[in-house]
């Protein structure tokens, strides 16, 4: 499951470069995701599922215009990442990145920090910096 609310995201495509969807907003419940969002081309609508593989399978759907699909997969922090086509003539990269006060809410995996020298008996040199 994603954070509800607003997003940051990108697509790139070779003749425009990283394009920026500004505002967008996406929501999640169990498997559905949904949204809206604006970008260069205009505005659109966003709806999609994400399997039980962890794949994300969105369908970017342009007021008026064409739509591209989405597919991919979550990474660190919420974000999720893939690529996008417009039936198979065109496709570039992309990125949907949670807003950092929504990401805060996600659950945080556990990190074993390394016990220092000095707490393992070890002697600790601490080298001369002066004159350096």
């Amino acid at each position: 499951m994603f954070p509800n609310g607003r997003w940051r995201g990108w697509w790139e495509q070779e003749l425009h470069g990283r394009q920026w969807m500004d505002p967008l907003e996406l929501h999640s419940e169990g498997a559905r995701i949904w949204g809206k969002g604006h970008d260069l081309v205009g505005p659109f609508t966003f709806s999609g599922f994400r399997d039980e593989d962890g794949v994300v399978r969105l369908n970017k759907q342009y007021k008026g215009q064409h739509a591209v699909i989405y597919v991919g997969r979550a990474e660190g922090e919420g974000a999720i990442v893939g690529r996008w086509s417009i039936a198979n003539l065109c496709w570039g990269r992309f990125a949907l990145i949670p807003l950092a006060e929504l990401a805060r809410e996600m659950p945080i995996a556990e990190i074993a920090l390394p016990v220092p020298a000095r707490d393992r008996g070890f002697p600790v040199e601490i080298p001369d910096l002066v004159g350096v």
